[in-house]
């Protein structure tokens, strides 16, 4: 099957877009439908190879018949024809239908202008309704709208003619209007603001590069991204993204990543730096090699994850999707039995009618179906401004309800990075230098990062080359230089110190030993912490030795670990871990190799440390920390709680305002029924969507550690 995806606009609340994808399903040979009701994206796989659009185009405007379908996003720049046409209706209608209450004519003349300038208020609303329901066979809040300010409005012809006998305008007319020019106000401030809403979070996603300036000796010419193959050599210069992964080969600069991993501080890079697609060059230029094709590059991951993280919605959202479905129908019969319930109680049928009618308006479920997707899409948004990728809604409210942690050790907490931290002599007659320029000559071909943490401390020392070169694998090298013969290797464990040490042995008599240790990463320590304090359980598994291990778990505060494992027995321990866990308690995994993509995939939520790490752990991983920084799954964990508060205020706020209006209605504490009604509808749906919008300026109110503290000092 094949996928196709198009942009469909004007859908304007979640149940809405429910409906929608309700509809298309139903098309023959479409399947896995699914529309992101934020970034207004619809996708779709079928394999017919007919011309199918024609049936797309009806069963979407059999659901929406104000959408409005572009394919593969080709009229980006096309503006909102809708809202320009509702402002004009709503001018004509508001200043006709005054006119026909203020103005002094026959109360025959004022009922017509008065109707003109309803229908011309409600006229998109009544049609909605009718389509919706007659062709999709869908009522929604279309049609409780309609319904209550049709029957307000026959209330008030009502009183007009039987109670003013047509000498004067009778009491629900002047509500009537009122009602539906105030809903008019607030269905347009609701659009304006769910598109800036969208607006928002589609610029945190703007990090698509348009075009890669390829080189070809000393030429250059523009080609699209997805045209450039690895190993090509590209030129980017200052404002412009960087649009593929690569190594920088010529030139240094300045370049901001905090599209991509949220980082405000911009970083240097010069030859031999590794640079991520979507990066921004702020001065110099650098031509780059590049390492990925467009659609395995870092920004197209970006887009990726993004893209389909509506697919997977929180039970929350679920929730919602289906209680809103039903919530109408409740309201509709709870309608209809206040009406009967009036009537057995003796009061005069109108008043009966007219508390039916108040309910209609109260009770449409728009607070509930657009705040809380848009809440959840918000925090997908900010999250990923800060370098965090998450894959669906639900993995928020897994992670605000985590209850154990268990990281992987090297290149989780760890750098993986070795560094000298100290150089023994055991002779004499040769110094610390000697002992490091020994060392140096025989791994000064080797890529093993124990070899590159002594490159790194020899650098400045003339590296010569040397003879009779000798790789024993697993043990050391050995090499002659000067006619000495000279061993580098038996790699053991300092048990006191958890450090590394390689021996340097020069005619079979050891001379000296270099001690090397891995660095915890920049924020390890303030994770675990943070973890500890929300009372979240802390365990790590690591291949490493004991002592190692144990160091590590103690710079932590990590109590429970264990040690020299292998990724069979990581995935059987975690495994353990979860069939004894609590029901109603999560457990998260931590790690960054291609190893642990098992246990990624296994545990309630795998987190995988590294956008340019190994694809298949990114592809096993519920959330991707861009940048490497443990920091973030800190900032995870205080969004989707901030999250989780803000999705349940509104729920808890809409459903005790809609309430307490309804029982103050109907105990006749309220006078202005419809008025107030109208506030119980737009006025809280507008307040629960500005509240969602919070999650889009959240601060996560702390100041990154800038130094590694490693495990000695």
């Amino acid at each position: 099957m094949k996928k196709y995806t198009y942009e469909i606009r004007n859908i304007d609340c979640a149940q809405c877009a429910k409906h929608l994808e309700t509809s298309i399903a139903r098309v023959k040979g479409f399947e896995n439908v699914n529309y992101n009701f934020a970034t207004m994206k619809l996708t779709f796989e079928t394999d017919r190879t007919d011309d199918f659009y024609p049936d797309l185009k009806r069963a979407v405007l059999r659901s929406e018949p104000d959408a409005e379908i572009i394919h593969d996003n080709s009229q980006k720049t096309s503006k909102n024809k809708k809202f320009p046409l509702d402002l004009i209706s709503f001018l004509l209608g508001a200043v006709i239908g005054f006119v026909g209450f203020l103005v002094p004519m026959p109360v025959t003349a004022s009922l017509i202008l008065i109707t003109i300038g309803m229908c011309l208020l409600l006229w998109r609303t009544a049609y909605k309704a009718m389509v919706q329901l007659f062709k999709n066979r869908n009522i929604g809040e279309n049609f409780l709208i309609t319904i209550a300010v049709f029957g307000a409005f026959g209330l008030g012809l009502f009183n007009t003619f039987v109670e003013e006998g047509g000498e004067a305008i009778g009491e629900g007319v002047e509500e009537c209007l009122m009602v539906i020019l105030l809903y008019s106000i607030g269905k347009m401030l609701e659009s304006r603001v769910l598109a800036s809403s969208r607006k928002s979070i589609s610029n945190l996603m703007e990090i698509q590069p348009d075009f890669a300036m390829l080189m070809h000796g000393n030429h250059e010419h523009k080609v699209q991204p997805q045209d450039v193959k690895i190993g090509s050599m590209i030129k980017v210069r200052p404002g412009e993204r960087v649009p593929l992964d690569g190594i920088v080969r010529g030139g240094s600069a300045s370049v901001d990543t905090s599209h991509l991993t949220g980082e405000s501080l911009p970083i240097s890079m010069s030859a031999g730096s590794q640079i991520l697609s979507g990066s921004i060059l702020l001065d110099g230029v650098l031509e780059i090699e590049t390492t990925s094709i467009y659609k395995e590059s870092a920004v197209a991951r970006v887009m990726n994850l993004i893209d389909n993280a509506n697919d997977k919605k929180s039970k929350t959202e679920t929730f919602i999707n289906k209680f809103a479905k039903w919530y109408t129908i409740a309201v509709i019969g709870l309608a209809v039995a206040v009406f009967f319930g009036s009537w057995a109680l003796g009061l005069p049928l109108t008043d009966g009618l007219y508390y039916a009618l108040i309910m209609l308006f109260i009770s449409c479920p728009c607070a509930f179906a657009i705040s809380v997707p848009l809440a959840y899409f918000s925090a997908l948004g900010r999250a990923s401004k800060n370098g965090i990728l998450i894959k669906g809604s639900n993995y928020l409210d897994v992670s605000a309800k985590l209850d154990k942690v268990i990281f992987d050790k090297t290149g989780t907490l760890t750098t993986g990075q070795f560094v000298v931290k100290d150089i023994i002599t055991l002779d004499s007659k040769y110094s610390t230098q000697d002992i490091l320029k020994f060392a140096a000559l025989g791994e000064q071909n080797s890529i093993h990062p124990l070899a590159r943490a002594i490159q790194h401390r020899a650098h400045g020392i003339e590296i010569e080359p040397v003879k009779d070169f000798v790789e024993n694998s697993g043990k050391g090298v050995s090499y002659t230089y000067n006619g000495d013969v000279i061993f580098v290797g038996n790699v053991t464990r300092d048990t006191d110190d958890a450090l590394t040490s390689i021996q340097v042995i020069l005619n079979e008599k050891p001379i000296g030993k270099i001690l090397l240790a891995d660095s915890l990463k920049t924020n390890s320590v303030a994770l675990c912490e943070y973890l500890k304090s929300q009372n979240i359980k802390l365990e790590m598994l690591s291949g490493d030795n004991n002592q190692v291990t144990a160091h590590v778990a103690e710079s932590l505060g990590i109590d429970e670990f264990k040690s020299g494992l292998t990724p069979e027995q990581k995935y059987t321990l975690l495994e353990e871990s979860l069939k004894n866990q609590e029901i109603g308690k999560y457990t998260a995994f931590v790690g960054d190799g291609i190893n642990d993509a098992p246990s990624l995939s296994r545990a309630d939520l795998g987190i995988s440390m590294g956008l340019a790490g190994s694809p298949a752990t990114v592809e096993a991983s519920d959330i991707v920390v861009v940048d490497d920084d443990p920091g973030k799954i800190k900032d995870l964990h205080k969004l989707s709680k901030f999250t989780r508060g803000i999705v349940w205020t509104n729920i808890i706020f809409a459903l005790v305002t809609k309430i307490a209006v309804i029982v103050l209605e109907l105990s006749g504490v309220i006078v202005e029924g419809m008025l107030v009604a109208v506030f119980a509808d737009v006025g809280v749906t507008l307040l629960a969507i500005l509240n969602s919008l919070r999650i889009l300026k959240y601060n996560f109110g702390h100041k990154r550690e800038k130094k590694v503290k490693e495990f000695k000092e």
